[in-house]
C-alpha cells in the first residue's frame, strides 16, 4: 500500500453528551464520500458506541487489545459495511489500565501511512484528552453545544489545550436549534465562539435523523443537510475556503 499524506484530528469536549462520537461518524462518513480513506479511533474506554453507529458486528479485538499487544493492527481495524473507505478501531468494552502516551503516539505513527484522515474520538473532560491530543494530533476539534455549561467547560478545555502548547484547535458548534436560540438560552452563536475561545470551523444543526441513523448503523445520505455540513468541515480542515452557512 502506498504511503499517504495523512491528517490526524482529535475530537474533544469539555463535558459529555455534546455528540463527539456522532460528529466523528459524520465527519468520517463525509470524508470517505469525498474519496478519502478514513479511520476513527475510539478512546472512551468502557463506553463503546462507534460499533453500533457504524453497523459493526463481530468485534473480536479493540483498542485495549491493540495497546496491550494482544493483536495486530490489522486485526483491530474493521471497515463500516455501509460506508466503503471508513474504518474504525473500537474502544475497549471494559476499563483497562492507563493508556500510555508513548503507545498512542506509536500507534498513530504506524497508522498514518495507510489513511488520509484519522479521527481520534476522545473522552470528555480535561487531562487525558488534552495530553493525548497534544501528543498525537495535528488538529483538535472542540465540540460544544450552545448552552452556558458547555460553553464554560469548552472554554476551560481550550485554556488547557493552549497551556499544553496546542494552538491548532477549531470549534464545532453542534446540535444548534433555532428554538433554543429563540428562547435566548444563549444570545447568539457569537456568544459560544467568544466563550469557548476557538476559531469556528462548522455549525451543525440539530437533527433527530442523526440519532436514528446512529442507532441503525446506517449512514445519512450525502445529500442530507448534516452530511453537507460535515463535508464542508472536512474540506475546511484541508485548507479549502468554504463559506460558513448557518441556517
Amino acid at each position: 500500500m502506498t504511503a499517504r499524506k495523512s491528517q490526524v484530528a482529535a475530537i474533544v469536549s469539555g463535558k459529555g453528551g455534546v455528540g463527539k462520537s456522532t460528529l466523528a461518524v459524520g465527519l468520517g462518513t463525509a470524508a470517505s464520500q469525498l474519496g478519502k480513506q478514513v479511520l476513527v479511533v475510539e478512546f472512551d474506554a468502557g463506553l463503546r458506541g462507534i460499533d453500533i453507529m457504524l453497523g459493526l458486528t463481530g468485534i473480536v479485538y479493540d483498542l485495549g487489545d491493540l495497546l496491550e499487544g494482544r493483536c495486530s493492527i490489522s486485526s483491530a481495524i474493521l471497515e463500516a459495511p455501509s460506508t466503503p473507505g471508513l474504518f474504525a478501531i473500537a474502544a475497549p468494552a471494559s476499563l483497562i489500565g492507563p493508556m500510555e502516551l508513548s503507545d498512542i503516539q506509536l500507534l498513530v505513527s504506524g497508522l498514518r501511512p495507510y489513511f488520509d484522515l484519522i479521527l481520534l474520538d476522545m473522552p470528555a473532560g480535561l487531562g487525558f484528552s488534552v495530553r493525548a491530543s497534544r501528543a498525537a494530533a495535528d488538529m483538535v476539534l472542540v465540540a460544544a453545544t450552545p448552552d452556558p455549561v458547555c460553553i464554560r467547560d469548552g472554554g476551560q478545555l481550550v485554556q488547557s489545550l493552549t497551556e499544553a502548547g496546542c494552538s491548532q484547535h477549531r470549534l464545532i458548534i453542534n446540535r444548534v436549534s433555532k428554538k433554543l436560540l429563540r428562547r435566548q438560552i444563549v444570545q447568539d452563536l457569537d456568544e459560544v465562539i467568544d466563550g469557548v475561545g476557538s476559531q469556528l470551523i462548522g455549525v451543525v444543526p440539530e437533527d433527530h435523523g442523526v440519532q436514528l441513523a446512529a442507532a441503525s448503523g446506517k449512514p445519512l445520505s450525502a445529500r442530507s443537510e448534516i452530511q453537507q455540513v460535515c463535508s464542508a468541515i472536512v474540506r475546511r480542515m484541508d485548507g479549502e475556503y468554504i463559506p460558513l452557512l448557518i441556517s
